[in-house]
C-alpha cells in the first residue's frame, strides 16, 4: 500500500509540474540532487549529522539541537534536508555544509541516497515520515532520533489495520513533548520513548536574545504601543482582523503574510484597502510617516520583529492549524489566534494559563483588542508577563535531549 501511494504522489506531482510553483521548485531542486551530494562525501571521510525537516517550521524547531550537538561534535560535517521548497529556499544561507531535497521515498532512490551521503547520526524533526529512507537508516545500524514529536489518537500508528505500516520502530529514540504522546506509543509497543519537550522554547529564546534592530519597523511603530502584529497570516485571517481594526483607527498593524509571492501581496493590500498601507521592501521615511498597515513582504524576520509588538494575532486558525505562538510569546506580549488550535501542546497550554485568547469572529478579534489596548494596558500586560514566564520555564529542552543521546552512546 505505501509503495503505491508513494508512486501516486510521484505521478502527481508530475502532472501538476506546470501549474504549481512549489512543486515545480521541488522536482527542479531533486535534478542532480544525490549526485551533487555523492561528489561532495566521494573523498570525504568525516562523520556526518543529518537533520530532515518536512518545512521551515521544522527547520527552526531543529535549529537549536543541530547546532549544539555541531558545537559539542566539531568533527562532524552537518547536512539539512528538506521536503517542503517553503524550508529549503530560506535556509540557503544557513551554515549546513550540505543542504538539499529529500529524494521521492522509492527503495532504491533511498538506498541510492544512503550510499552517497554516508550519515553517521540522524535527527528526524517532528514528522515527515519517509518509510524507506528510515529503513535504509535503521539497516545500516545508524542512530536515528524522532524530535519534538506529538501524536494523536486518530493518526494510523494507532489504527491496527494501518499499524503494519508505521516507521516509528525504525527510530533509535522518540524525543516526544507530552506524556499522552508517550502512553499512545507505550498502548502501541513503542517502549524506546522520552519526553523532554518543544526545542522551539530554545529556539526562541536564542532569538530573542539577540539584539538586532530594524529601522524600518521602528519608525513605523514610532515607540507607540497600540501596535498588533499579525503573524503568518492567510487570507481568512486577514478578512477577520480587517473587520475587526475597521472602526479602530488607534492601532497599528504589522502583517507578515505566511506567503509572500506578488499575488498574494496585492490581495492583503486590497483586503486593508481602507487603511494606508505600505510594503516593508518599499519604505522610506516620508511613506512611513502616512502608513497605517506595514505589510512585510520579506521572508525570515518574523521572530524578530514580534519585539515591537504590543499583543500578536498569529495566522491560520481559521484553516488548518495555527503557526508558531512561542516567537511571540517570547518577548511577553499577549497571542491570540483563530478556533483551530487543538493540535498545538504550546497553544492549548497558554490558553489553559491565561496568555492566549483564541476567537471565532471579527467581533471577538474586535472586543479582545479594545480590552488590550484600551486604558493602562493592565490586562495586555498581565497576560504578556503569563506568556514570558511560560517560555521560560520550558526553555533548555536541547540539553535534555544531547544528555539522553551522548548517555546511551558512552
Amino acid at each position: 500500500m505505501y509503495i503505491v501511494f508513494t508512486y501516486l504522489t510521484y505521478f502527481i506531482a508530475w502532472l501538476a509540474y506546470p501549474f504549481n510553483r512549489k512543486i515545480r521548485n521541488r522536482v527542479r531542486g531533486l535534478c542532480g540532487n544525490t549526485g551533487r551530494i555523492g561528489k561532495l562525501r566521494e573523498n570525504d571521510s568525516a562523520p556526518l549529522a543529518w537533520m530532515h525537516c518536512a518545512s521551515l517550521g521544522e527547520f527552526e524547531q531543529g535549529k537549536p539541537l543541530l547546532e549544539a550537538f555541531m558545537k559539542q561534535h566539531p568533527e562532524y560535517r552537518s547536512m539539512v534536508t528538506f521536503f517542503s521548497p517553503s524550508g529549503y529556499i530560506p535556509s540557503q544561507e544557513y551554515g549546513a555544509d550540505i543542504i538539499a531535497y529529500l529524494p521521492w521515498d522509492t527503495y532504491f532512490g533511498a538506498k541510492k541516497f544512503l550510499n552517497a551521503v554516508k550519515p553517521s547520526i540522524v535527527f528526524w524533526i517532528k514528522y515527515d515520515y519517509w518509510n524507506n529512507h528510515l529503513a535504509q537508516i535503521k539497516k545500516r545500524n545508524i542512530p536515528c532520533y524522532l524530535i519534538s514529536a506529538t501524536f494523536r489518537p486518530e493518526q494510523y500508528f494507532f489504527k491496527p489495520v494501518l499499524r503494519q505500516l508505521s516507521p516509528l520502530p525504525y527510530f533509535t529514540r522518540l524525543f516526544v513533548q507530552t506524556g499522552q504522546s508517550k502512553q499512545l506509543l507505550a498502548d502501541a509497543g513503542i517502549c524506546n520513548v522520552t519526553v523532554t519537550g518543544d526545542t522551539r522554547f530554545d529556539r526562541v529564546c536564542k532569538i530573542a536574545s539577540r539584539n538586532v534592530s530594524f529601522p524600518v519597523v521602528e519608525q513605523f511603530v514610532r515607540s507607540s504601543k497600540k501596535v498588533l502584529i499579525a503573524g503568518s497570516s492567510w487570507p481568512k485571517d486577514e478578512a477577520v482582523i480587517a473587520e475587526a481594526i475597521r472602526q479602530m483607527p488607534d492601532i497599528k498593524l504589522i502583517l507578515v503574510p505566511h506567503e509572500i509571492d506578488p499575488e498574494r501581496i496585492v490581495s492583503s493590500e486590497q483586503t486593508f484597502a481602507f487603511r494606508k498601507t505600505l510594503r516593508y521592501t518599499r519604505a522610506g521615511q516620508d511613506n512611513d510617516i502616512q502608513a497605517e498597515v506595514l505589510i512585510v513582504d520579506t521572508i525570515g524576520i518574523l521572530s524578530s520583529i514580534y519585539r515591537y509588538a504590543g499583543a500578536a494575532y498569529i495566522g491560520c486558525g481559521f484553516d488548518g492549524g495555527i503557526h508558531n505562538t512561542l516567537e511571540a510569546a517570547v518577548y511577553g506580549i499577549p497571542v491570540t489566534f483563530g478556533p483551530k488550535y487543538d493540535r498545538f501542546e504550546e497553544a492549548k497550554e497558554l490558553v489553559a494559563a491565561g496568555g492566549a485568547t483564541p476567537v471565532n469572529s471579527a467581533e471577538e478579534l474586535r472586543t479582545l483588542l479594545t480590552l488590550w489596548f484600551s486604558g493602562n494596558g493592565d490586562e495586555r500586560d498581565r497576560q504578556g508577563k503569563i506568556c514570558a514566564e511560560y517560555v521560560k520555564r520550558n526553555n533548555g529542552i536541547v540539553e535534555k535531549i544531547l544528555e539522553t543521546i551522548n548517555d546511551a552512546n558512552q
